[in-house]
């Protein structure tokens, strides 16, 4: 006989959890929430689901009513976008990472960064500044990272900001040096940036006219504002 795999209640809480606690669900659908369409670009949000997980979860919620999916003509990349209902799941997401900012001791989470998320969370997040010139150019270096994960670049345009992994070979404005788990904390919000500059954790090198107003180009997650709960109260992050 084959197992049914939902939970065999008609609560819209065991339905809605049929379809949202599948692994990787929340974090796809995190990226569409904020604005990725195409599959690669959703994929750099997540950077260690494979291809095929992927085009299941996309196919998934296109079936649950979720994600409609579109192409201007045949042979051109597909375009996935949230319906009224994955909207409206804004909210729910939103939620379950407030919680997680509030609750979860992030420390164990530090042991292993994902560098490639890291950048692309900032590379998201950053601030196009009417102040800053028409291409501003900022390197990254991660003296701890993996061989072949040290170096990033973020290329600030007029319309977008682009994630570089080698040297796109223009003018560097601004380096921004500092161990992987001290740019963690200060992203997320556990240490702050004029401290970390303080103790020379974080060497942010440039003109100091975009030296002395990084805090407000460079941003932050977005939840970051969210104050951790005391260490006592919160709980660890499962591992494995």
């Amino acid at each position: 006989m084959q197992e049914h795999n939902g939970y065999g209640q008609y609560c819209p809480l065991s339905m809605a959890a049929e379809i949202l606690c599948n692994r990787w669900t929340v974090l796809v659908l995190r990226q569409l929430l904020e604005g990725s369409t195409g599959f690669n670009e959703i994929r750099r949000g997540v950077p260690l689901i494979s291809r095929t997980i992927l085009a299941q979860r996309l196919k998934e919620f296109e079936s649950y009513g979720l994600v409609c999916r579109s192409s201007s003509s045949p042979g051109k990349p597909v375009v996935y976008r949230l319906t009224e209902a994955g909207m409206a799941l804004g909210e729910v997401v939103r939620a379950i990472a407030t919680w997680g900012q509030e609750w979860i001791e992030v420390e164990p989470s530090l042991a292993d960064v994902d560098t490639d998320f890291l950048m692309w969370d900032i590379r998201r997040n950053v601030r196009r500044l009417p102040s800053l010139p028409d291409r501003f150019v900022v390197r990254f270096r991660f003296p701890d990272a993996a061989e072949g994960k040290r170096l990033h670049w973020l290329v600030f345009e007029r319309e977008d900001v682009d994630l570089c992994y080698i040297d796109p070979g223009f003018e560097i404005d601004v380096q921004i040096e500092a161990p992987l788990k001290t740019m963690v904390r200060i992203w997320i919000g556990s240490q702050g940036l004029s401290g970390a500059i303080a103790s020379g954790e974080i060497q942010i090198d440039g003109p100091r006219k975009f030296t002395s107003n990084a805090a407000d180009w460079l941003g932050l997650g977005s939840l970051s504002a969210i104050p951790k709960r005391p260490a006592e109260l919160r709980v660890l992050r499962a591992i494995g």
